[in-house]
């Protein structure tokens, strides 16, 4: 009887210590998933794919996203557009459900801001914010350098840099004038 008991002894240690090691690994995941991400803390990567949302393991998941990532987007022809994945990883969680995100001109002299899009979550307490975001080029132009950020109540949570690449409007060189311009124009009398 004695070896039994000591079997079951040794047995129910083991269980044990499995379980508080499975517990303790699950609390870890959990801390990790509700802690942002310190490869990307305040960066904004951008893609012309949608980004994942998940991976087995926080190294694969940063791969991915590394991977995924670019810089220089080309404008669909058809559209006069460009459709841009956002993944914005924010250094401390975003304690609201609205964030900004803005554009702006960078490289000629000083920022000049383009434009500003709302965005929402579902919850608060977000780490990383994901979203689609179309810039037009009637409104932003083509081949610049851009600065995108999302901000909430004023304060920059994350940044990135890309450029937008297209055709610029095309002139021949031709100019047309009316016959009154051509002449001088009409004077006007006083």
């Amino acid at each position: 009887m004695r070896a039994s008991n000591s079997v079951s002894a040794v047995l129910s240690t083991i269980v044990i210590a499995v379980l508080a090691l499975v517990t303790t690994a699950s609390a870890e995941r959990k801390i990790v998933k509700d802690k942002p991400n310190p490869a990307f803390a305040g960066k904004i990567m951008l893609s012309e794919k949608r980004f994942p949302t998940q991976a087995p393991s926080l190294a694969a998941f940063n791969a991915k996203i590394r991977a995924q990532s670019k810089t220089d987007f080309r404008e669909d022809k058809a559209t006069g557009t460009w459709k841009i994945q956002v993944a914005g990883f924010l250094k401390a969680p975003l304690n609201d459900v609205e964030y900004v995100v803005k554009i702006y001109e960078v490289g000629k002299g000083p920022q000049q801001l383009l434009a500003t899009v709302e965005q929402y979550t579902d919850t608060r307490g977000q780490t990383s914010l994901i979203t689609s975001i179309m810039l037009e080029k009637k409104t932003i132009g083509v081949n610049k350098n851009l600065l995108m950020t999302m901000e909430n109540r004023g304060r920059v949570l994350a940044s990135g840099r890309l450029r937008i690449l297209g055709e610029g409007e095309r002139y021949n060189g031709k100019v047309n004038f009316s016959e009154e311009e051509a002449q001088g124009g009409a004077k006007e009398e006083e």
